[in-house]
């Protein structure tokens, strides 16, 4: 089997559609040996942050000099973006060799696109010898493939209203499904929580006599022995806005605990950990003529905060966007969310998924009083941007996966790009005020 031919099969599994379950991806990893036994691992759950969240504890163990799988989802441009060891995509080769090797069984047993992603995750994380695995949960918690997991801990970073037909319309039944990942006796980390989505959270953790902290108080104990050490460092990270500050508590709160048991996590690592984050397209600023900004954000919560981040960054200053997302997410509230960033809207279909028509996009931007122009392919939406922000201005990519993975070099993908700017200064009193619960 040839790598491209590997490819193909995996994506082949997408018309089993998404399964939630976990009777397949048991049966799966008792077929190869139950390799997620044979590494720790933290398990992260959230609606937004978990990505980021994922990223800051994977760089941080690596720093600390631990051998280390992460598992992510989505990808932006290939698949192997999911599952990195040691700071680097698995190679063609053990993709390839994985899928040839149990390609009859996943075929047989119509095992789903995201099983089969996180089987081979955990696989080939056995194969290297990690010492951990950093976990980021699929979709909710509860019935997700990835919670086959023992982990050492859990965390879940922040609850908001999206994916409503599969995990519920209200913040209490959102946080139940993402609290299915909760185990026994198993500590959990909290980032910044609505009240109601903490209690759901609260019931299931007593249930399962799961020690339960926030990030806040971790940080914040009078009891922590590195408390004033933590204040002196210079915190240094390229990811930007208030909610990205949050994450980084998040992340800090779950090493400071796992630093209990394991004592070469030095301050030292925390510090070089964070600098060192690689994450792309999360308010991915690019230096050039013009400047380019890439982000994620698709759904209504990651938009907000993207904009609120955006006068703190460029001011009044507004940008030619390449805007679209899927057309069965909250798409008309993040429209009203970016619309004041924005000076030209250009709109083009979504790669690989319904994204919203061209007509609602008119009338959406009518509506702003924003010019919008339509053009058939990504790319040539692209090159229009560009060329309409003009040396001296701002390009944004926006709005899903698909776009900007479709967009944005593959080179600033893997590694940060030259010139990347700008990075957050933060102190700790910072970190601590963007951790405190919505009242």
């Amino acid at each position: 089997m040839t790598y491209r031919e590997a490819v193909a099969r995996l994506y082949s599994l997408e018309r089993w559609g998404i399964k939630l379950g976990l009777d397949n991806i048991r049966e799966f990893c008792d077929y190869l040996g139950n390799p997620q036994e044979s590494f720790r691992s933290i398990h992260i759950a959230g609606t937004n942050g978990k990505g980021s969240v994922t990223a800051l504890i994977d760089s941080v163990l690596r720093n600390a000099g631990y051998q280390v799988g992460c598992y992510t989802s989505p990808h932006l441009r290939d698949f192997r973006e999911r599952v990195h060891i040691d700071g680097q995509p698995i190679s063609r080769a053990r993709f390839t060799r994985f899928m040839d090797r149990h390609w009859t069984k996943i075929h047989g047993e119509r095992y789903s696109y995201f099983e089969t992603a996180t089987a081979l995750a955990y696989d080939a994380f056995s194969r290297a010898r990690a010492d951990f695995g950093v976990i980021e949960v699929g979709l909710g918690g509860r019935f997700d493939a990835t919670n086959t997991l023992d982990p050492a801990l859990t965390v879940i970073t922040h609850i908001h209203i999206d994916h409503e037909r599969t995990l519920g319309k209200s913040i209490g039944k959102i946080a139940f499904e993402k609290a299915g990942i909760i185990k026994e006796g198993v500590p959990v980390i909290v980032g910044p929580l609505p009240p109601a989505a903490y209690a759901a959270i609260a019931r299931i953790a007593r249930r399962r006599q799961a020690p339960l902290f926030t990030a806040a108080e971790i940080l914040s104990s009078p009891q922590l022995p590195e408390r004033d050490a933590l204040r002196r460092i210079r915190w240094q990270m390229p990811l930007l806005g208030d909610h990205q500050t949050a994450n980084l508590g998040v992340a800090l709160a779950t090493l400071v605990v796992l630093r209990g048991s394991e004592s070469s996590i030095a301050l030292s690592h925390l510090r070089s950990g964070v600098r060192d984050v690689h994450w792309p397209a999360r308010f991915q600023i690019i230096p050039g003529r013009p400047t380019m900004i890439f982000d994620v954000a698709h759904n209504q919560s990651g938009m907000q905060v993207f904009s609120d981040t955006w006068p703190r960054v460029f001011g009044e200053r507004r940008a030619v966007a390449l805007f679209t997302t899927r057309d069965d997410k909250n798409f008309r509230s993040m429209w009203k969310s970016l619309a004041p960033c924005l000076s030209v809207w250009i709109g083009c279909p979504l790669p690989h998924s319904p994204g919203i028509e061209r007509g609602t996009m008119e009338q959406l931007a009518r509506k702003e009083g924003i010019p919008f122009e339509w053009y058939n392919t990504p790319m040539e939406g692209y090159r229009r941007a560009r060329a309409l922000a003009g040396p001296d201005g701002l390009c944004l990519v926006a709005g899903s996966h698909y776009l900007v993975g479709d967009i944005m070099p593959a080179a600033w993908i893997t590694s940060r790009p030259p010139g990347e700017s700008p990075i957050q200064r933060l102190k700790w009193d910072d970190i601590l005020a963007a951790l405190r619960l919505p009242s």
